[in-house]
Order: C-alpha cells, then sequence, then structure tokens
C-alpha cells in the first residue's frame, strides 16, 4: 500500500486534513485527537445549558424569548465551531445551522406560523446532526476516555433536544396534544416545557405532570422512550468491543 493510499482523516475540530501514519506525525496526530476530545467535552457544557438551565429561566420569568432564541443560536455557532470539519456531514451542519438562525431571526422580527414551523423542522434537523457528528467523533479510532464518555452524553442530549422539537411540531398542529396537570395546554403553555418533558421521556422517569393525550404524541413519545432504552445498551455494548479488541498493528 502506498502513502497516499495509506491516508486517513480523522474527524473533529482541525483534524480533517489528511494525514500519513508515520511516525513524524504521530505527534500532530494525538495533538488533533485532544483537540476533537476537548470539543466533545465543551459541547457537553453547551448542551446541557439548553437543556436544563435556559428553559427553567424562561419559565421563571427570568429570561424573555429574545433572550432563549438568542441562546439557541449561540448554542448552534458553538458547535459548528467546535465539530466542524470538511466532511459532508460538517459541511450540511454549517448550512444547516445558518438556515436555521437565519429562520429563528425572521421569525422573531416577524412571526409567522409558517416559519415557526420551518424553524422547529430544521432545528431538528441540526440537531440530528449534531447528535451524529459527536457519535462519529466519539467512536473515531484513537484512545477512549472521559472525553469520548462526553461525546457520547452529548450525542444523548442532542437527541434529547432534537425530540423536544418534533414535540413541538404536535404540539403546533394539534391543539391541546399534551396534557399540563391534567388539563389541556396550549402551545404557548406547552413549549417552554418540552424540553424538560423530552427528557423525562428520554430517561424513562415518566413523572406523569405532561401526558401525550394525542395519538401522533403518544406514538411519538414511545418512539423516544424505545430510543432511550436503546441508546446506552447499544453504546455499552459498542464500549465492551472496543476494549476487548486486540490493538492494531
Amino acid at each position: 500500500m502506498g502513502r497516499a493510499e495509506a491516508r486517513a482523516r480523522l474527524p473533529g475540530p482541525l483534524c480533517s486534513q489528511p494525514m500519513a501514519p508515520s511516525a513524524t506525525d504521530a505527534p500532530s496526530l494525538e495533538a488533533r485527537r485532544h483537540v476533537t476530545d476537548l470539543s466533545l467535552s465543551a459541547l457537553v457544557l453547551v448542551l446541557v445549558a439548553e437543556a436544563a438551565v435556559t428553559p427553567s429561566l424562561v419559565e421563571l420569568g427570568l429570561v424573555g424569548r429574545h433572550l432563549s432564541d438568542a441562546s439557541f443560536m449561540g448554542l448552534l455557532a458553538v458547535a459548528v465551531w467546535l465539530l466542524f470539519d470538511s466532511s459532508r456531514l460538517g459541511r450540511v451542519l454549517v448550512v444547516a445551522a445558518v438556515g436555521c438562525a437565519g429562520l429563528r431571526v425572521a421569525n422573531l422580527d416577524a412571526p409567522d406560523a409558517s416559519l415557526r414551523l420551518a424553524d422547529a423542522l430544521l432545528a431538528g434537523f441540526v440537531l440530528l446532526l449534531l447528535a451524529a457528528l459527536a457519535l462519529r467523533y466519539t467512536l473515531a479510532d484513537g484512545r477512549f476516555n472521559l472525553h469520548r464518555v462526553a461525546g457520547a452524553i452529548a450525542g444523548y442530549l442532542a437527541l434529547g433536544l432534537a425530540f423536544a422539537q418534533a414535540h413541538r411540531l404536535v404540539a403546533m398542529h394539534a391543539e391541546g396534544a399534551y396534557l399540563l396537570l391534567g388539563q389541556p395546554a396550549g402551545y404557548s403553555t406547552i413549549v417552554p416545557r418540552l424540553n424538560y418533558f423530552s427528557f423525562v421521556v428520554l430517561t424513562s422517569l415518566g413523572f406523569g405532570d405532561i401526558t401525550p393525550a394525542h395519538a401522533v404524541a403518544r406514538s411519538l413519545t414511545v418512539l423516544q422512550s424505545l430510543v432511550g432504552v436503546l441508546y446506552p445498551a447499544a453504546l455499552v455494548g459498542w464500549v465492551v468491543a472496543r476494549v476487548g479488541r486486540p490493538p492494531r498493528t
């Protein structure tokens, strides 16, 4: 095999240049892997803020809609900066994130049902891309460490946020699709609570304060609970198989 054929790409920020597996390239390869690993840990912090901190501040009235939307656009910007590479998936992430930010700004300037629909669809798509990229970096070649664990958590958090956008789409098109404390909740009432509901379902907590009433909402909830159960099972299986795999020569 020639040098050109042996080249590989390491996914991750600053890591998309072709590299040859030579002894002189080893320090550079390790440095790039380190940057990628740190990016995964940083992404977890950003996603936790978006999933748990911002919605609570909005519900308490401490943060308004504009600041909440600015927080989400900040998540998009940070995620692109942390995870961008020259792969097709990385380029799609950039385009989708820019489009999502543009829709969010347009909807703030002139609220419209069609803009709201497009925003929910594109936001969910961007979050799924984040989950896919985080998992790809987590499963990339290299030593499995705490940063890789953070990458798996980042994928899980991004999935939960993506499902929240899916629940938002249901609430948008079916008034009273979700019950809050046994009473039908309107769109403006339920939306600030959808991140909370999404992670309650994903983690199979099932508190019961918010329940799906519409058929589509119930089906989506069942699908999400299955993903929440299967995701850690599949990940643990992969980790066990990776640890038991003989090192490459």
